[in-house]
């Protein structure tokens, strides 16, 4: 384990803030959990046993821990607005989980805060950190499937349907846009490097109006399209695959891809494996990323930056009016 030396607040201390804390060990700035603050006091003692974290029954007192070097917020989609801002005010660095609001507005007044108080601020856009991914677009920017063409993405998982549950929850902005369709829109994002100029979607919904099968089809100004799918309502592959005229890069779990295959044309028969071989789930490249940007003193990621946080919410913004009932 690393030695810690970079102390985190985490804003939150259900699902995916456990999940994360499973790779913290795995960064190479010695990230920690050094408080922790949760809807209840309850909630963030039984994180602060588990993860070493001391609790805290109020924000600001876990905003003031003299250990903490950053904010980390893992809190429901509703209030991550609320809470990026709030630590924004105390002049904290911010690494917010996804998405960083429910509409772009709200996207937009949070990196104008950042900017106006000149505070560091992420999204926490964790795939576009993987290895895999990095390499992946690595080969697509030096034209080795040749002119993308196409791409296809999809994140469909299974959930019962459960009203209360935040999935389909719409007073927690319920759906699979926000939560998983928003990894699809990413690689879109990520490929072309800008916003589309057409697109188009349908929708299926559950028993109380929330979203809960999408299609997703965008249009770029070079002639190419994305098909992009997310749902809560079945199960497939959560796969991408990014075409060209020469070829095509097959990255299997897009969201937390371990490895990719390059096909080409004119070699068909020696695929090439992207492996790079890493420990968890890949969410250290995220928080290592974050860590190296405060400690060099940037405000800005190189690779998520402003920009592609806004273009991804601005295609989330024109999706939700195609599919509004």
């Amino acid at each position: 384990m690393n030695e810690k030396k970079f102390g985190w607040c985490f804003i939150g201390s259900g699902g995916i803030a456990n999940k994360v804390m499973t790779d913290m060990p795995y960064t190479v700035n010695g990230g920690y959990p050094a408080a922790v603050y949760s809807r209840t006091y309850e909630n963030a003692c039984k994180f602060a046993e588990k993860h070493g974290a001391a609790p805290y029954r109020t924000i600001e007192e876990a905003f003031n821990d003299p250990h903490v070097k950053g904010v980390y917020i893992a809190s429901p989609h509703t209030s991550h607005k609320e809470h990026s801002l709030l630590a924004m005010q105390h002049g904290l660095p911010v690494l917010s989980e996804k998405p960083i609001a429910i509409t772009y507005e709200d996207a937009s007044d949070i990196i104008k805060f950042a900017k106006e108080r000149n505070v560091y601020f992420l999204d926490g856009l964790w795939t576009r950190f993987n290895p895999v991914i990095r390499q992946s677009l690595d080969l697509v920017g030096e034209g080795k499937i040749g002119q993308v063409r196409s791409l296809s993405a999809s994140f469909c998982i299974y959930k019962d349907y459960n009203p209360a549950a935040r999935h389909f929850d719409p007073a927690l902005a319920g759906g699979s846009l926000l939560d998983i369709g928003i990894y699809p829109i990413l690689f879109a994002c990520m490929i072309f490097g800008e916003l589309p100029v057409e697109i188009s979607a349908m929708a299926d919904y559950a028993p109380n109006g929330v979203e809960h099968l999408l299609s997703m089809t965008l249009r770029y100004r070079c002639g190419a399209i994305a098909r992009l799918f997310s749902g809560f309502s079945n199960n497939e592959p959560q796969d991408a695959c990014i075409s060209g005229t020469d070829g095509y890069i097959h990255i299997p779990y897009l969201w937390k891809a371990k490895t990719a295959r390059l096909h080409l044309l004119n070699s068909p028969d020696d695929d090439e494996i992207i492996d790079p071989g890493f420990p968890g789930f890949g969410y250290q490249f995220m928080f290592d990323a974050a860590m190296e940007d405060i400690i060099a003193g940037r405000k800005e990621n190189a690779l998520v930056t402003h920009a592609l946080s806004l273009q991804v919410m601005t295609v989330i913004e024109k999706v939700r009016e195609c599919i509004a009932k």
